[in-house]
């Protein structure tokens, strides 16, 4: 079986994608290919010898508008002829930044591969009006109009964004829907080796992720903590933090807030966490999109043993705690001293099963109805 995965998007920005071409490649009954572009951001490029990683080069978020479109354009086409040229069993492409090379393989190349949509974010209406939208405002208009009515499978992260999407798109069959949430490996549960101090101060949190002091509560929990000094530390890394955020956390110099602006490679994840009592959500929820995320970095940390706090803004997450018994905690991030009273736990739970939030189990379906041979019953 031969299967094109269409990533507009550099793939070492998304560890799902590289989950997904991680189980994709493990399988023995598959060719792949994954077509991208190349990161601009120094991370090391995502590699997998199952799979054939074909890239363009991204453009330069600060170049001539003109020659951006150009090159994009081109990712579009070139992908396009090579998905004609490959002539493969399924094409799974994600978000509207990807549907443009997928609508013309289909619309003009008569291209006959089954066809399989994921998307990452949710995006309102007004989102694509955005500058630098131009092609995913192209892309989104292409998938209402055609690319949605061909699909077999249209997937969203969780049910919340599902439920928006289908909103918006009711054309598209009720049996298309599906939710594939942005779960970490199974191999992290092992490799997480648990702390069995746990909830004891001082409390030693993280935050990994992108920040800003517009979109992220950033100064609130920093602030908070530097004024617990015997109760709390914290440590914060991140590829999409604003400089501004690094240089006041370098003027300041809290005793007990630590930081790495270098990033993380996203497989140290869970030695790195290893060493902490609670991971950090911080989103303001300044769009609907954020929400109703329910981020990977959330069940990255509660694989490898962490508790988790949020802010009550994010009504994905508020709608996930009160399905699962998980370690996470709700907090009003503007009045933090109201609600945390750090001489006892959070919010633990003996039922929770860490195992259950894995990417093998989340991209089963998936793999299931693309045809792929379950691992266990490979030669």
């Amino acid at each position: 079986m031969k299967i094109v995965y269409l990533h507009n998007l550099p793939i070492e920005y998304y560890p799902p994608a590289s989950n997904f071409l991680d189980l994709l490649g493990q399988r023995a009954n598959s060719q792949a290919w994954a077509f991208t572009t190349g990161n601009r951001k120094g991370r090391n490029p995502y590699r997998n010898k199952n799979i054939k990683i074909i890239r363009t080069a991204a453009p330069n978020p600060g170049g001539w508008p003109l020659l951006r479109l150009l090159i994009t354009t081109w990712w579009h086409v070139k992908s396009a002829f090579s998905l004609f040229r490959l002539n493969p069993d399924a094409v799974l492409y994600v978000e509207p930044h990807s549907a443009i090379a997928a609508w013309i393989y289909y619309r003009i190349l008569g291209g006959r591969a089954r066809l399989f949509i994921h998307h990452h974010e949710y995006y309102e209406t007004h989102d694509f009006q955005r500058p630098g939208m131009r092609i995913p405002r192209l892309g989104k208009r292409l998938e209402r109009n055609y690319l949605f009515a061909r699909a077999e499978w249209v997937s969203q992260t969780n049910e919340d964004r599902l439920n928006l999407a289908r909103q918006d798109h009711p054309e598209v069959s009720v049996h298309a829907w599906h939710i594939l949430p942005n779960f970490p490996p199974t191999a992290w549960c092992s490799q997480a080796e648990l702390r069995r101090d746990k909830r004891k101060p001082p409390f030693r949190m993280i935050y990994i992720g992108s920040a800003s002091f517009e979109d992220t509560y950033i100064e609130e929990v920093v602030r908070w903590v530097a004024a617990n000094k015997e109760s709390a530390q914290l440590h914060i890394c991140g590829y999409n933090v604003k400089n501004e955020v690094w240089d006041w956390l370098e003027k300041e110099r809290f005793p007990n807030v630590s930081y790495d602006s270098s990033g993380y490679r996203y497989n140290d994840l869970p030695r790195i966490l290893a060493d902490f009592d609670v991971g950090l959500v911080i989103y303001k929820g300044n769009t609907t999109n954020f929400i109703y995320n329910v981020p990977n970095k959330m069940f990255e940390y509660l694989v490898c043993g962490l508790d988790v706090w949020f802010p009550k803004e994010m009504k994905g997450i508020c709608n996930f705690f009160n399905r699962t018994p998980a370690p996470i905690l709700k907090l009003d991030f503007t009045s933090l001293d109201k609600m945390i009273p750090l001489d006892s736990s959070t919010a633990i739970s003996e039922t929770f099963d860490r195992t259950s939030l894995t990417a093998e189990q989340a991209f089963a379906p998936l793999l299931g109805q693309l045809g792929m041979t379950p691992l266990e019953h490979q030669a």
